[in-house]
C-alpha cells in the first residue's frame, strides 16, 4: 500500500510512534456504538471473533464507521504458546500491523500494541512496533498458573529491551512490575470496572 513501509525480516507493516494523550476513557469495540469518541480510545483487548472479520474483511467500512474516536489501540489478534508453527502468529502479527499502519496514514491516532505466544515468538513478535514509543499490552490470563505468569514477566522485558518503550499501557489490573525500568499505566478492564460498579 502506497506510504505503508514494511520491516526487513518479515516484511510487517512498521508502525510509527506515538508519544501523545494517555489520559483518555478506553471503551471496548464491542460497545463502539454506545459512546461518541470523544477522548476516548477503542481497545480491542477482546476474544478475536469479536472484531477480525470487521477489522480484515472489512477494513474501509470499519474504519469509517469509527471515525469519531480520538484514539485507537491497534487490534490485539491472538497468538499462541502451542501451535507447531509460527505462521499462524506471524499472519496475525502481520494483520494487527497492516491495520494500524492503515489506521496512521488514514490520520487517526494510533497506539500500537504488542503481543506475544511462547518465548521463541520473541524473535518477530515485536518486529514492526516503534521504538521510543508508548506501547499497549494486554494484561488479563496470565495469572492462572506460574508458567504464564513467568512468560509475561519475560515478555515485558523482552519488549522493554527490543524497543525500549516510553510507557506501557497495561490493560489490565494493577500489579508490582518493579523489575521494569520503563514507566507504566494501568488501565481497568471491563470485568474490574464492573465488579468495582456493582454491575
Amino acid at each position: 500500500m502506497e506510504g505503508m513501509t514494511f520491516t526487513n525480516r518479515n516484511h510487517f507493516p512498521q508502525l510509527a510512534p506515538y508519544n501523545g494523550n494517555v489520559e483518555f476513557e478506553v471503551i471496548s469495540y464491542s460497545d463502539r456504538r454506545k459512546h461518541d469518541g470523544k477522548n476516548q480510545a477503542l481497545h480491542f483487548f477482546l476474544d478475536d471473533y469479536r472484531f477480525r472479520d470487521a477489522i480484515w474483511c472489512n477494513l474501509d467500512y470499519t474504519t469509517y464507521s469509527i471515525r469519531d474516536y480520538d484514539y485507537y489501540f491497534t487490534p490485539d489478534l491472538s497468538l499462541w504458546v502451542d501451535l507447531p508453527t509460527d505462521f499462524c502468529n506471524k499472519e496475525n502479527i502481520y494483520r494487527t500491523r497492516f491495520v494500524g499502519a492503515y489506521w496512521q496514514l488514514c490520520g487517526y491516532n494510533v497506539i500500537p500494541t504488542a503481543s506475544w505466544g511462547n518465548a521463541d515468538s520473541f524473535k518477530y513478535c515485536y518486529e514492526g512496533l516503534p521504538e521510543n514509543s508508548i506501547i499497549a499490552v494486554g494484561g488479563m490470563g496470565h495469572h492462572h498458573c506460574r508458567a504464564a505468569e513467568s512468560l509475561w514477566h519475560y515478555a515485558l522485558q523482552e519488549l522493554e529491551r527490543q524497543k525500549r518503550p516510553t510507557l506501557i499501557l497495561i490493560y489490565g489490573d494493577e500489579e508490582d512490575l518493579s523489575f521494569l525500568s520503563t514507566p507504566m499505566k494501568f488501565i481497568p478492564c471491563f470485568i474490574s470496572k464492573r465488579l468495582r460498579n456493582g454491575k
